[in-house]
Parts: C-alpha cells; sequence; structure tokens
C-alpha cells in the first residue's frame, strides 16, 4: 500500500471528529467511487484495497481511541461513536466492494474482523481503556506494526537485531530505501548509512504511532531506538548518537519525536539514561534482568529526568533460560516449569520496591514504567497484567507469540501479575546463583552489571547482527 495512502487511513481513523466521521466517510466514499470509474486496473485494486483496509480499521482497535469512549484519552466534550455507527459505516464499505466486484475483499475483511474479535491482545487493549486494567502492549518487532496495532499494539520496540530482520521480512521496500540513500549520500560510509536506514525505520514507526503519543498527551504511543550496541560501556558514545539522531527525528516528523532511546543496563548506561533524561529526551532501559539495575536506573531517571516518559525493560525470556540452565544442572528436575517463575518473581517484588507509593512501602518511582519484553510463552504476559494504579505496565510481544496469545481463548485476569509463586518454586529458584542476583535487591553492585550473564550472552547477540546489518548495507 502506497504511504499516501497509509496516512489517508491514519487520518480518517484517528485525526476525523466523532461527530463527523459519516460525513467524512461519506464524501471520502464518493470520491473514491468516481476515481475507480476512469482509473487503471491496478489502480483500481489499490483503491479496494484502501477501502478494505478502512472497513477493518473501523472495527479493530484503532477506532477505540480516539471515535469511541474510554478513559485513557482525555475527552473534549464532544460525543462519541458507539459500535452500531461503526457497525453501518463498514457496512457501506462492503457495499461499495460487491458493486466494484470485490466480493473477494468483502470475505478478507470479514475474515481479518473475525480474528480482531477473538483475539485475546484486543480483548486486553480494550480494557485497558476502558480502565479495567493499567497494561498495555506492543509490537516487538520493527516491521508489521499497523497490524498489531489494529489488535491494541501502542508502542513498539527496535534494535539493530530488529532492524535487520524488517529489512530481511521486506527486502524489496528496504533494498530500495538502502539504495536510494547511497545514491544520496555517496560520502557516507556503512556505519553512518546504518545508522540512516535505522532512522528511516523508526520515522516510518513514529508516524504510525504518532496520533496514539499526541490523543493521549506524550503518554502512550512511543518508538524505541537503539544504535549501535557496541557502546554499551561507553557513555558519551551514547550520548553523542542521540544528540545526532534527535534532530534528525525532529525535522522528520515535524516537532518532538515519540522516541525513547535504548540504553543498556551497563555501568555507562546510568550515565548516559541521567544525561539524556535531563535534556528530555526519554530512555528505555534494555539488557536489563534485575532488581539491583531496576533500582539503581529507576533512582538516576526519577532524580534527573524531565522527559515525559520512560521505561525499564525487564528481558523475560533471556534470564529465563540461564536461570533454567542453572536449574537443570542442579539437577531440578522439573527445571522447565520452575523457571517460567523466574521473571513473575522478580516482577511481583519490582512493583512493590520500585513502583507502590511510599505509603504502601515503596519508593513511589513515577518517572519509569515497568517493559516486561522477549516474552517465551503466554505466562510471560498473563502474569504481567495488573490494574494497580501507580504505574502502568507496557508488555512488548514478539509477532509469533502474539500468535501464540491469540491461538486459543484466554482468561485475562486483572490481577495476574499477583499470581502467587508456589513456596516450593520459590526454594527451589533460589539453587540458582543468576535468580539469586537478579531477585535480591543487593543481589548486584554496579560494577557488577556488565559482567552478568544474560548481558554478556544479549550484547553479543545485538553486536552480532549489528555487524550482519553494516555489512549488507555496504554491500
Amino acid at each position: 500500500m502506497r504511504d499516501q495512502d497509509v496516512e489517508l487511513l491514519q487520518d480518517l481513523i484517528f485525526r476525523t471528529a466523532p461527530q463527523d466521521l459519516s460525513s467524512t466517510l461519506d464524501s471520502w466514499r464518493e470520491e473514491l467511487n468516481s476515481e475507480y470509474a476512469k482509473a487503471s486496473e491496478d489502480r483500481q485494486d489499490e483503491i479496494a484495497q484502501v477501502l478494505c483496509a478502512n472497513a477493518i480499521d473501523l472495527q479493530s482497535v484503532l477506532a477505540d481511541w480516539g471515535l469511541k469512549e474510554n478513559i485513557v484519552v482525555e475527552s473534549d466534550g464532544s460525543p462519541k461513536i458507539d459500535q452500531a455507527q461503526l457497525d453501518a459505516e463498514t457496512a457501506t464499505n462492503y457495499a461499495l466492494l460487491s458493486q466494484w466486484g470485490r466480493d473477494d475483499l468483502v470475505k478478507q475483511a470479514k475474515e481479518t474482523v473475525r480474528e480482531i474479535e477473538e483475539s485475546n491482545l484486543a480483548r486486553l487493549a480494550r480494557m485497558a481503556l476502558q480502565g479495567e486494567v493499567n497494561t498495555f502492549w506492543g509490537n516487538d518487532y520493527a516491521a508489521h506494526l499497523r497490524e498489531a496495532m489494529r489488535k491494541g499494539a501502542c508502542l513498539v520496540t527496535t534494535n539493530p537485531q530488529l532492524v535487520n530482520i524488517a529489512r530481511k521480512e521486506e527486502p524489496e521496500r528496504w533494498t530500495a530505501v538502502r539504495d536510494r540513500m547511497r545514491e544520496e549520500n555517496p560520502d557516507m560510509d556503512a556505519l553512518q548509512l546504518a545508522y540512516e536506514m535505522t532512522i528511516a525505520v523508526v520515522v516510518a514507526n513514529c508516524k504510525l504511532l504518532r496520533p496514539i503519543w499526541e490523543l493521549t498527551d506524550e503518554r502512550i504511543g512511543y518508538v524505541s531506538l537503539q544504535l549501535n550496541p557496541k557502546n554499551s560501556a561507553d557513555a558519551d558514545s551514547m550520548i553523542d548518537q542521540a544528540n545526532y539522531v534527535w534532530p534528525r527525528l525532529e525535522e522528520a516528523l515535524g516537532g518532538t519525536p515519540n522516541t525513547v532511546f535504548k540504553v543498556p543496563g551497563t555501568k555507562a548506561g546510568l550515565t548516559a539514561a541521567a544525561e539524556l533524561t535531563s535534556k528530555r529526551m526519554g530512555v528505555n532501559i534494555t539488557v536489563n534482568y534485575s532488581l539491583p539495575q531496576q533500582i539503581a536506573f529507576g533512582a538516576v531517571i526519577e532524580k534527573n529526568s524531565t522527559a515525559p516518559v520512560s521505561f525499564r525493560t525487564q528481558m523475560d525470556g533471556r534470564l529465563d533460560d540461564p536461570v533454567g540452565e542453572e536449574l537443570q544442572e542442579a539437577g531440578v528436575s522439573d527445571w522447565e516449569e520452575v523457571k517460567t517463575w523466574c521473571t513473575t518473581a522478580i516482577r511481583q517484588r519490582e512493583y512493590r520496591l520500585l513502583c507502590m507509593d511510599p505509603m504502601r512501602g515503596g519508593m513511589g518511582l513515577k518517572k519509569t514504567k515497568m517493559l516486561p519484553a522477549s516474552g517465551r510463552g503466554p505466562w510471560n504476559v498473563l502474569r504481567s497484567i495488573h490494574r494497580e494504579p501507580e504505574v502502568s505496565c507496557f508488555i512488548t510481544i514478539f509477532p509469533n507469540r502474539q500468535e501464540e496469545f491469540d491461538s486459543e481463548p484466554r482468561e485475562l485476569n486483572p490481577d495476574g501479575m499477583w499470581t502467587p509463586v508456589p513456596p516450593e518454586v520459590m526454594e527451589k529458584l533460589y539453587k540458582s546463583e543468576l535468580f539469586r542476583k537478579a531477585y535480591e535487591p543487593d543481589g548486584m553492585t554496579v560494577d557488577q552489571f556488565d559482567d552478568f550473564l544474560p548481558c554478556v550472552r544479549t550484547l553479543k547477540g545485538f553486536s552480532e547482527s549489528f555487524d550482519e546489518f553494516v555489512d549488507w548495507v555496504a554491500d
């Protein structure tokens, strides 16, 4: 679909006043019908695809943000659309598609709408918009964001590994971008071009999420951006990269970027996080697994930040997996099940210690949000859902895990985060040194962050993927 068609679809669903929706869609459909009658066969197909996409949008979570009543978007007092009105507009789209002989697209749209209606993730998103939970979800992937947004995704994370995957999945699109950038910037080396490619991916995703960011007064709708993971021990380089990229994003987006910079949970990352957030640049602490890291970064951001939002990512699976290895070596027979409780236990303690108000025994940190990521199964999502009032939880989920989570009906417990960890499971988890270091608030010093095994493994993988990406840019 053409970029201008996507922009139009975004405007129709997000930037149309609810009371004007029917008249706006009527005028738009008249224009489409007139254009369709004169268009080439290829353009007719494009027009029909756009109308089909709008029909799906009207029945998706996209419509819940600005068109329907919810408690997340502050109301301006204007009347909202009810479901019956959305159904009527969708039916009008279907009728016009049928008139054009495109019943195949009507069938396709209805199937997609059915998938959204049956989606556990869409239900979770709607529960958040209605205030039943204080938990949102996002796409842990650099591609296919708009499809995820239809099921309620309201943020996206990127890193060199994910950008590298995006260019592999959409080679025609991103190879053309790479080639154009080479032609326009003949003096740039491969590393500079890799940064430019990353910026291009981020800008495309920022534009998709920007309406949500605008509707929520900069609270929701962020893209997490990581540049060179090889600078994880060099605070000055991380700061310099952010200072280079930020104005580029401002120019591309026409204002403050709905972007946060991924900063690793390393010793140098503490310095970078303090500096960037003091300049109103939000951060997302990645390569982050432990309560000592959460406490250190939460405190430094709370002290220094003037940014609207920052996040503390807890990389669930990247800790659970090596903890499982240690449990297996320790002779724990059910280690595969026990390891699934590892980050559940940490998350519960994280919320009590960092997020709860002092009156409830916590530190009352407000400037960073919880962000579970890298989950390995439905339990990572189900045991992250909460309705606690102090701090929202944002879960980012890989596409294959999204599909798995939606593969069967699931009970979405608003208090899922507080699912009790069985005492015998905690006893077994303590057989893992990695778990003890991650679970105890004083389990590590700041000087030990960089040598924590999950940190070492993740940075190695990110660096290798970054090298592959740079090689492709240079190819």
